[in-house]
């Protein structure tokens, strides 16, 4: 066993060794994983009768072993930490009784004891749990409903129950608004006393045109030789979100904001993620500043942090900052400002260039939108362009992550880096194997400079028709980025030391971060937070994974929403991913992955496909060959919504989507250059 697992190893059956890992895991149904704590050790796959006692996000001990493989399999023998104290799922009859049938499809149900007073149950509604005894052997989950969201066809209701299972809550308690409205709505002098006053700096936030919040600004000054001072300012959040609140646990359980095509759940009350820490145009705002000085080749020759007071002098979106770059005219652009944006471009060419010769992975994955209405019924999907305004950020957020890691480090302060490990060794073989049979020269990538092979893929993917696919397929082949207070290095940035420092407003280790920079520029050498920074590393993490598996499984939802109108619709698609049971493909332009039934294809393989049917409750879409039946999956899928084939349809076309152009994103906010790298 793995020189990283410390629990006590004991010999196995058949001759290899076994260990007790802790972990949290992550429930796919039939199987599971059992997500990796320690750096350089992958998941482990989880199978057998232990998944009826756990469910998603429960924190477990498992034996495990490895296989014949090199992969790490086990099983679990004991419920650690239970995620949620309620469950989600479909209301349904069995028998004389009723079940509720958990989200995640071959869960087993939970026996309803009670419903909550004047609460009417419905058959086949999405539904709330409380449980009051979870899973043991030989009896499964019980507990009493508390809530009936609606029914599998709203899709409000649908949207409502991904986050219930997921423990996202929309509501703040009473306490937690009351603290973050009695800030007040505006900024007096005494605020920012003995802070540094940048308001004759030429400062700017750039972001999305759909945007609520703006947690970030740039400035750029010309030091003459050649040598540039790049500012990124971020709102302060830390001054009004106290260690040990109201305020700030519940920023702590939430660990994150979560952007929905329909919503955005917040991670702090909109008094202050709206307004006080909001870095809105002309208006004075309490800031903590990032200053790199960077040479005429990219390189930072000096960092400095401070407290800081900002007034934004223009709010510019990704389009007027592609405009200036282009050499266009925007209309209300202070002359230093506009300069300072020109010069914006040039460093980014230069600092991205820098950042791929040391070895970071630069992925071009397509960002779709999907266009909701205020009911939150979906318009449409379109394709989000990638602009070199979006670089321009993106390049100046991960310098000024990468320095304050790097100053936090330097003078010993602990806090949480973001972690992003080396590829595991198996699925690089397996991606090796995938990209040859799609044409690539890709051995390499299994090498001992993985970084440099699979930049050579990527070139090499640049002008492939399959881009796209190659490059989805290598973002699956890579760790999951996470939080910890110990680091080797961030694997995909290519940089030693990396933290997150430039979205407080969503992002709680952020905050935590903010927090140790406060304490550093204060002379103060203790660790600055109330909790340790490894739980807190594994919660964030853990929120993090929930509301991205949110965000995903939202979107599947309104794209199958979208598609069921064009169930028996042809359709080019692309195989991405091949499992037991067929082959996941991609239909055309729209991002929406289909499962097709028929073995034997490889990943890259195009087919025609008709959409055969759609499960609007899961986010599912089933496809059959053109001119073949759709296979039978066995069984109904729980929550109905299926579509109906319908005849006299013939090609789709990605215009049919492109509908409800003014319906915009209600979730906004993020956008390109700001992901959770």
């Amino acid at each position: 066993m793995r020189k990283h697992w410390k629990q006590k190893e004991k010999r196995g059956a058949s001759g290899g060794h076994e260990a007790i890992v802790e972990g949290v895991i992550q429930h796919k149904g039939t199987f599971a994983f059992l997500l990796s704590e320690k750096p350089g050790v992958e998941d482990v796959f989880i199978r057998g009768r232990g998944l009826d006692l756990a469910m998603d996000g429960d924190r477990v001990q498992a034996k495990v072993r490895p296989e014949k493989t090199g992969r790490l399999a086990g099983e679990i023998i004991k419920v650690v930490k239970r995620a949620h104290t309620s469950m989600v799922g479909i209301l349904r009859r069995v028998n004389n009784s009723w079940a509720l049938f958990p989200e995640k499809g071959s869960a087993p149900p939970a026996l309803v004891s009670g419903f909550a007073q004047k609460l009417v149950p419905v058959e086949g509604s999405f539904a709330v749990l409380e449980v009051k005894r979870w899973p043991e052997s030989g009896a499964g989950a019980s507990g009493i409903v508390t809530e009936i969201l609606g029914d599998p066809g709203d899709i409000r209701a649908r949207i409502d129950s991904i986050l219930r299972a997921r423990g996202i809550n929309e509501v703040f308690p009473k306490e937690v608004t009351d603290q973050a409205a009695a800030y007040g709505s505006r900024l007096e002098p005494a605020a920012w006393k003995g802070r540094e006053v940048l308001f004759d700096l030429p400062v700017c936030t750039i972001d999305g045109a759909d945007a609520k919040d703006f947690d970030d600004a740039v400035s750029l000054e010309d030091l003459g030789n050649g040598m540039l001072r790049l500012g990124v300012h971020i709102a302060d959040v830390a001054n009004y979100v106290k260690l040990g609140t109201a305020l700030d646990k519940e920023a702590y359980e939430r660990a994150t904001s979560v952007y929905l095509p329909d919503r955005v759940v917040p991670m702090l009350p909109p008094a202050l993620s709206d307004n006080l820490c909001s870095l809105v145009p002309r208006q004075e705002r309490l800031t903590l500043s990032a200053f790199m000085d960077i040479d005429r080749n990219g390189k930072v020759t000096k960092r400095r942090l401070a407290e800081t007071v900002i007034r934004s002098w223009r709010r510019f979106t990704y389009e007027e900052v592609q405009a200036l770059l282009d050499g266009a005219s925007v209309p209300d652009v202070h002359k230093s400002i506009g300069e300072a944006v020109l010069r914006m471009g040039a460093l980014m060419e230069t600092l991205y260039r820098r950042r791929v010769q040391r070895g970071a992975l630069d992925f071009n994955l397509p960002e779709y939108k999907v266009n909701a209405d205020p009911h939150g019924r979906p318009l449409g999907v379109s394709l989000r362009p990638r602009l070199k305004s979006h670089r321009l950020i993106e390049e100046f957020m991960l310098l000024a992550n990468e320095a304050v890691a790097t100053e936090l480090y330097n003078a010993k302060m602990p806090f949480l880096h973001r972690r992003h490990d080396t590829p595991d060794p198996l699925k690089l073989k397996a991606l090796s194997s995938a990209l040859g049979e799609l044409g690539l020269t890709a051995g390499h990538i299994e090498g001992k400079n993985a970084a440099k092979g699979l930049q050579d893929v990527l070139r090499q993917a640049s002008d492939h028709p399959l881009t796209n696919l190659i490059n989805s397929l290598m973002v699956r082949s890579m760790r999951q980025a996470v939080y910890s207070p110990e680091s080797e290095g961030h694997f995909g940035i290519a940089t030693r030391f990396y933290s997150h420092f430039t979205s407080p407003i969503r992002r709680y280790p952020d905050l935590m971060t903010h927090r140790a920079v406060k304490s550093l520029l204060r002379g103060k050498k203790e660790n600055h937070g109330a909790l340790p920074l490894d739980k807190a590393g594994v919660h964030c993490s853990e929120r993090e994974r929930a509301a991205s598996d949110a965000e995903h499984k939202s979107v599947d939802i309104m794209r199958a929403e979208m598609l069921k109108e064009l169930v028996g619709s042809v359709i080019d698609g692309a195989v991405t991913t091949v499992i037991d049971s067929g082959a996941f493909v991609m239909l055309g332009e729209t991002g929406a992955e289909g499962l097709l039934r028929v073995n034997g294809l490889k990943p890259g393989t195009k087919v025609k496909v008709m959409i055969a049917g759609v499960d609007t409750a899961e986010g599912k879409i089933d496809l059959s060959l053109e001119g073949r039946p759709a296979p039978s999956a066995g069984g109904k899928p729980q929550g109905g919504g299926q579509g109906q084939p319908k005849p006299g349809r013939d090609r789709w076309k990605f215009s049919d989507w492109k509908k409800g152009k003014g319906g915009g994103n209600r979730g906004g906010g993020r956008g390109r250059g700001r992901g959770r790298r």
